[in-house]
């Protein structure tokens, strides 16, 4: 596992670096100190996860962010931020990242955080997913639904049976939670962009959300994990009939 750290601060870099290298002995860690180097070392040293700060010399806030997902929109990308404002995370879920840790979290959350990513799922502290369901007004008819499952808690990750959905819309999802925009999508599954857009559609009346940022949300507070996908998936689009589908509330 290569992990590539993005932070100005050399000595929480060095820290960071030793707390991973305790949780995870086989990780490799990678360096940079500003968003420019972050941008080469994601593009040339094919890094498995990143951990982004949001203040950097060359690269303030959230266009951090944009930036480094532009150049690898594949790349798992986690904000690791002293900034904990609700509104800052629900920003940089807009912007693609697959998770948010605090800079005041324990250990236990960066490896969280770590497990989850990199088992294609999202990682969110929980008063920041609480904070962002209050902003979902389906949330709470959601939740109250009777037809939400149980969190995964460290298994295996959901497959499209039991997410209720079709082959094609599950690795339509995988690419989503991964950050992909749709465009980028439909080159992974070799579709066209409407075709993808319209998958997109499903997914969010499938779980009764409007958008992305919800559907992350949502992952994220039932521990729902994806796995991994190859680049190339040509499996077909079976089982496209919605009728008797399960919904995830």
């Amino acid at each position: 596992m290569r992990v590539l750290l993005v932070d100005d601060h050399e000595l929480f870099r060095a820290g960071l670096a030793l707390l991973i290298k305790e949780l995870f002995q086989d990780a490799e860690l990678l360096h940079a100190n500003t968003l420019l180097h972050g941008v080469e070392s994601a593009m040339t040293e094919n890094p498995d996860i990143v951990f982004l700060d949001l203040e950097l010399p060359d690269g303030h806030g959230c266009d951090a962010l944009a930036r480094l997902k532009d150049a690898r929109p594949s790349l798992p990308v986690v904000v690791l931020s002293a900034d904990e404002r609700v509104e800052t995370v629900g920003r940089c879920l807009e912007l693609r990242a697959m998770g948010y840790v605090p800079k005041s979290s324990s250990p236990e959350a960066l490896h969280a955080a770590i497990v989850a990513v990199l088992s294609g799922g999202v990682f969110l502290p929980a008063a920041s997913i609480a904070g962002l369901r209050r902003g979902i007004d389906t949330a709470g008819a959601a939740r109250e639904s009777g037809k939400a499952q149980p969190t995964n808690g460290g298994a295996e990750p959901w497959d499209a049976p039991r997410l209720g959905l079709t082959p094609r819309e599950y690795e339509t999802l995988a690419w989503l939670v991964r950050g992909l925009p749709s465009k980028a999508i439909a080159s992974k599954m070799g579709l066209e962009d409407i075709t993808v857009r319209k998958y997109i559609s499903h997914l969010l009346t499938h779980f009764n959300l409007r958008r992305r940022t919800e559907l992350i949300v949502m992952l994220a507070d039932k521990g729902i994990t994806l796995g991994t996908l190859s680049d190339t998936d040509p499996s077909p689009d079976r089982d496209s009939d919605a009728d008797g589908r399960r919904r995830i509330g």
